[in-house]
């Protein structure tokens, strides 16, 4: 299933959330319509957010993805049993502003300079939630700690550390609307299937963005991610500069991921590159990736680009095509699909050679995907203000 502008609505979410202080339930909605396989025709995702505000800074959020299993809460009564479907996430948050966040309790935990997974469907470089695979088997994170701090101008600090599992998640660095460089280092002792080994991994990575703006036609954007991991097995932060070494060896095997885009209304070029200089497979470093019909795993190089051209107001239309190390080519030896894709305002529509849905079962080459979000306002206040 393509989750149409996921990213961006996230983003939308988060902000409205931030400026929102009283309790509101809201619902996104993700559709995909495979219109060439009556088969495989519709799917429905939606994603539900319940927010709690108790003081102006301080909310309690519950958000679950409804069609995926989760927790239960079972209550005896008489001679039945209730049970209750609990949210995927349950947490306590504090927040001021951009520039300090604290969480504690089951929430995603995730941090990126630029959401190229939104657009090309994979990422390196950050951390990853547990959407990060094809088939949603990864848990979410247990009770944990976490949250982040801006303390001076733009340099920011965060992280978060499991209470179950004792896994630890860092990062720093420079966090500027146009300018980013952040520094990622984490230690996984959650020992779930990463890419398909049982073990646990000290993870390093390092991720940018950069956009300038030349003229009022202008506009350049860069957006860059190198990423290592090694096994490690620690029980305490100061046992990972152990492990450190073991880093350091495969410095020069990263897997690498670079991207650009120049804007010059009304036409863009846009494009992103995938390579893996490890030949030994010392690196395992997890590939964070969303769709299957774009995934590097397995891949020596792979790349995409996007030739577009602005329509009338919300609209835009982009020619694509994509390559790779692994498949067999349809138009050359380097490429492995294109096609044309029309986009508006949360909604796309998809003709492509190959199959461009890598969810669903079959072949689907004609592909429309759009979005709904609504809202549930109960109160316009925090309760605290409500009730005192």
């Amino acid at each position: 299933m393509k989750k149409l502008f996921l990213g961006v609505f996230l983003l939308l979410v988060f902000i409205s959330f931030a400026a929102f202080s009283g309790t509101k339930f809201s619902v996104l909605g993700i559709y995909t319509m495979n219109l060439d396989d009556p088969d495989n025709y519709v799917d429905v995702f939606p994603i539900t957010y319940f927010d709690i505000g108790i003081t102006s800074n301080v909310m309690l959020r519950f958000n679950d993805y409804v069609t995926l299993p989760s927790s239960t809460l079972s209550y005896d009564l008489n001679d039945k049993t209730l049970k209750f479907k609990l949210p995927r996430y349950y947490y306590l948050q504090y927040k001021i502003g951009y520039d300090v966040l604290l969480m504690f309790g089951k929430f995603k935990f995730r941090d990126y300079p630029y959401d190229i997974r939104s657009d090309y469907s994979f990422r390196v470089g950050g951390f990853r939630d547990d959407l990060g695979d094809k088939n949603y088997t990864l848990n979410p994170m247990n009770m944990a700690v976490g949250g982040y701090i801006k303390p001076f101008g733009e340099i920011k600090f965060g992280g978060a550390y499991d209470l179950e599992n004792k896994s630890i998640y860092a990062y720093a660095g420079l966090d500027d609307r146009y300018t980013k460089y952040m520094f990622y280092l984490s230690q996984d002792n959650s020992r779930k299937k990463y890419e398909y080994r049982n073990i646990d991994v000290l993870s390093a990575s390092f991720a940018g963005y950069n956009s300038v703006k030349w003229s009022r036609k202008l506009i350049t954007q860069l957006y860059y991610g190198v990423g290592y991991a090694v096994p490690s097995t620690v029980d305490s932060i100061s046992e990972i500069t152990n492990n450190i070494s073991d880093l350091v060896k495969i410095l020069p095997s990263p897997k690498i991921a670079l991207g650009g885009k120049i804007n010059y209304y009304p036409v863009y070029l846009k494009g992103i590159m995938y390579y893996n200089m490890d030949q030994n497979n010392e690196n395992i470093y997890y590939l964070d990736v969303d769709a299957a019909t774009n995934n590097p795993s397995n891949k020596t190089w792979l790349f995409e680009g996007r030739l577009g051209y602005y329509l009338p107001r919300p609209w835009k239309m982009e020619l694509f095509f994509q390559g790779n190390s692994l498949d067999d080519g349809i138009l050359t030896d380097y490429i492995t699909n294109y096609g044309i894709k029309l986009m508006g305002e949360d909604f796309d529509l998809t003709f492509a050679m190959k199959d461009i849905n890598g969810r669903v079962d079959g072949e689907q080459k004609f592909v429309m995907n759009f979005t709904t979000w609504t809202d549930f306002v109960i109160t316009e206040r925090p309760l605290t203000k409500i009730l005192f």
